[in-house]
């Protein structure tokens, strides 16, 4: 067994992912795909009607915890070879032959993104190219429930909640920016450390609420940071509420949860409560999907929602909540980003902005 010619193959293969990192849940999530990937002898990421997002997900966790894997086994060969020691280099460079000779034909048919290359700029991947008889996941998304709730589904569901419910601090986040559910949790972002949504209440009475978005695709997109400033006087009974436990706690609080299946089984739970006769989960990404639909309807889609929305391109929204399912809002006075989204996407964007009569600021600092 050629071992420096193992550790070689090896290392071009890490070198194609080198650099990369991801946050401890995006770790955990990766490390648990590979693994079930690899006990069925199945590391290729497209197989017979996955969905476009389940592919990248195996693509990234194959590509990511696969080099992982290597860098640890070829660290192990070298220390036994420095040791001396005949029986580890050979325990080794066998665990190390069994990852080279199954890794090695994935990323020659799927290989990773290079560094700091926009999506947008590549071929389309093998999944577009394939002949999925699956729907695509979008045709199942919440963003249809919307069209079967009542008008005011989110002020209904808020009115059915218990003063004294634990999630009531959340439910209210969420019914009033259109963060996702990861968001309202502490812990690493791309930019930086995240305790979850910070809301503050300035003296003028206006509140803002900013956090940082989960995706980013390795801090290449997202808004880092987005501060959504709004009138609470103005704006919908959850504005309010939050403004009052902000007021409470001098000025300055933080929402922020344990577990995002906690919360969502909870909100499930009281969206059944809240409306019987419909059989679809009422969950968090529901209400995100009414806000993006709202401010579509409110500002015009294009920068603004995607800034809001923590997005890094005016693109993404059209996978959220259709403009026709939306309403018109009051109280948002400003979106403020760390990073601007990438703007002018289609010529439907432009005329939907044209068609926006409440003036909204969006800056980015």
């Amino acid at each position: 067994m050629d071992v420096m010619n193992l550790i070689d193959r090896a290392s071009a293969l890490c070198a194609q992912v080198d650099g990369r990192t991801v946050g401890d849940q995006t770790l955990e999530a990766y490390t648990k795909q590979f693994r079930r990937m690899w006990d069925r002898d199945d590391l290729d990421p497209l197989r017979p009607g996955v969905a476009l997002d389940t592919y990248y997900h195996r693509r990234a966790a194959v590509h990511f915890v696969g080099a992982c894997r290597l860098e640890e086994t070829v660290s192990e060969c070298v220390a036994a070879i420095d040791a001396r020691n005949a029986r580890e280099t050979i325990h080794a460079a066998r665990k190390l032959r069994e990852l080279v000779e199954r890794l090695e034909p994935v990323f020659a048919l799927d290989p990773p993104i290079p560094k700091e290359t926009l999506p947008w700029t590549l071929p389309p991947s093998r999944w577009h190219q394939s002949e999925n008889d699956k729907p695509d996941r979008g045709e199942n998304s919440k963003r249809h429930l919307l069209a079967r709730l009542p008008g005011d589904w989110d002020q209904l569901l808020w009115n059915a909640t218990a003063p004294d419910w634990h999630y009531r601090a959340p439910l209210a986040v969420l019914l009033t920016i259109p963060v996702r559910s990861e968001e309202l949790m502490a812990g690493d972002r791309p930019a930086g450390f995240s305790p979850g949504v910070v809301l503050e209440l300035e003296s003028s009475g206006l509140l803002t609420l900013s956090f940082m978005p989960v995706k980013s695709h390795r801090g290449l997109f997202g808004t880092e940071r987005t501060t959504i400033k709004i009138d609470p006087r103005i704006a919908d009974e959850p504005a309010r509420y939050l403004a009052m436990l902000c007021k409470g706690a001098g000025g300055r609080l933080v929402v922020s949860i344990e577990s995002k299946n906690a919360l969502r089984k909870a909100m499930t739970k009281l969206g059944a409560k809240t409306f019987p006769t419909i059989e679809d989960n009422i969950t968090p990404n529901v209400a995100r999907h009414q806000l993006i639909a709202d401010m579509k309807k409110t500002f015009g889609a294009g920068e603004i929602v995607a800034a809001a929305a923590g997005q890094g391109t005016e693109r993404t929204q059209s996978r959220y909540g259709y403009y026709q399912h939306g309403r018109k809002r009051r109280g948002y006075v400003s979106v403020v980003t760390a990073r601007p989204p990438r703007a002018g996407f289609t010529d439907r964007v432009k005329r939907l902005k044209t068609a926006a009569t409440i003036p909204l600021q969006i800056v980015d600092k």
